[in-house]
């Protein structure tokens, strides 16, 4: 029974700390607002008929030009979105790999006699390693790849040196 609580414990550790890198990063650094799409003033839509082939636009009504320069404007705002979007990613992923990093680290370097909590946080550090290369989707390879690679490889020593020295102090 004290096997079944102390796992139990363990797993509500882990799914804490994800909760509270996830809402944490949130909190502190939230992702950027999507534009919204140019809605007329009295709330109908009444579409514009498109220019014809051959027209310039000297020759489109006033309502066409308005409509043009709108959807114009939008698709600026929408790149810059899409711009911001990724870079929002990136600092995610750097940030939620930090926290995964140190949780796991920290996990490994607690006392044996914690061990519920230390499998939590290892877990949670896993958990929130996940989460970063979920939140950074398609972007990792934005990001570059010599960054990633980069992180990955830090992340990888570090926790792979505390392991080494951590848990191998403890079965001596």
């Amino acid at each position: 029974m004290v096997v079944l609580l102390k796992l139990l414990y363990s797993a509500a550790i882990t799914a804490l700390f994800v909760l509270l890198a996830a809402f944490g990063i949130r909190t502190f650094w939230g992702p950027p607002q999507m534009p919204e799409f140019p809605q007329p003033a009295d709330g109908v839509f009444r579409p514009v008929a498109p220019a014809p082939p051959g027209v310039g636009p000297d020759e489109l009504t006033p309502e066409q030009l308005a409509f043009q320069e709108e959807q114009e404007r939008y698709q600026q705002e929408y790149d810059a979105y899409l711009d911001d979007l990724q870079q929002y990613h990136a600092i995610v992923f750097a940030v939620a790999t930090v926290i995964g990093v140190v949780a796991v680290a920290g996990g490994v370097a607690l006392a044996a006699r914690l061990d519920a909590l230390r499998l939590g946080l290892v877990g949670g550090g896993l958990g929130t390693l996940i989460y970063a290369v979920v939140q950074a989707e398609g972007d990792i390879d934005e990001l570059g790849a010599a960054a990633v690679f980069a992180i990955v490889a830090a992340s990888l020593v570090l926790i792979g040196g505390f392991g080494y020295r951590f848990l191998g102090a403890q079965e001596s």
